[in-house]
């Protein structure tokens, strides 16, 4: 079974020095599937030294590095599903992870054997434990609640950045969102898939506890939250 995770990241050489650390001594204990994993680390624009740090300190994982310029989180996040589905079709799942640490690596081996019994397509790590903050918290229960008002789907988590999907079912998601230009100009393209998933399929949940960022701050402040929210809702 084999999986590409998609690390989506910006001026993260902090962060990232520690996330490869974490993972690769939490794969050499799990060797059974570290060989199946391909780590796709998608550049948006960073000006520091994320780059150099992933290439000096990746000793075991497989990796690719791939550059971008800068367009925010979410069109990154489009960027990486658009080009795994693509050119890496001989994948089986997209694992969508983030590189500042927040999502423990002990989540994949209970998702790794979920996926192996070929009876999910999609499931998602549901954030009940949040460690970054009560206001994000509420941000993502607002956002959820907002939506089953306006289109009489509950999505519970729409926003969580730990989600495993068949690379085959995902392909016909993004197909289905082609249909509606007014997604291509939302910012929070993973609330974007997560609607266009349980509008077409069925998203199963596992419980995770959504650690705070080991190093800095989010860019991601109220302000800028609030007004993705907004254009979420507006446009979807």
């Amino acid at each position: 079974m084999k999986i590409a995770i998609l690390v989506p990241f910006y001026n993260e050489e902090k962060n990232l020095i520690s996330f490869i650390k974490e993972w690769e001594t939490f794969l050499n204990l799990k060797k059974k599937f570290r060989n199946n994993l391909l780590f796709f680390f998608i550049d948006d624009g960073s000006y520091d030294n994320s780059v150099l740090e992933i290439k000096k300190n990746i000793k075991k994982l497989k990796y690719k590095v791939v550059r971008k310029k800068n367009s925010g989180h979410g069109y990154t996040c489009k960027f990486g599903y658009k080009l795994i589905v693509k050119k890496y079709k001989h994948y089986d799942y997209l694992l969508q992870i983030d590189s500042d640490n927040q999502c423990d690596p002990k989540y994949i081996s209970r998702l790794y054997e979920l996926i192996k019994t070929k009876k999910y397509n999609f499931i998602f790590g549901y954030r009940k434990k949040r460690e970054d903050g009560f206001l994000r918290f509420v941000i993502s229960r607002i956002m959820s609640f907002t939506l089953f008002i306006k289109k009489f789907l509950y999505i519970k988590d729409l926003n969580t950045p730990y989600r495993i999907m068949k690379i085959s079912e995902l392909q016909k998601v993004l197909n289905f969102l082609k249909q509606n230009k007014s997604y291509d100009k939302i910012e929070l393209y993973n609330c974007v898939v997560s609607y266009g998933i349980k509008k077409t399929n069925t998203i199963n949940w596992i419980n995770i506890n959504f650690r705070n960022r080991y190093y800095g701050k989010s860019k991601y402040n109220f302000s800028k939250m609030f007004k993705m929210y907004i254009n979420f809702i507006l446009k979807i």
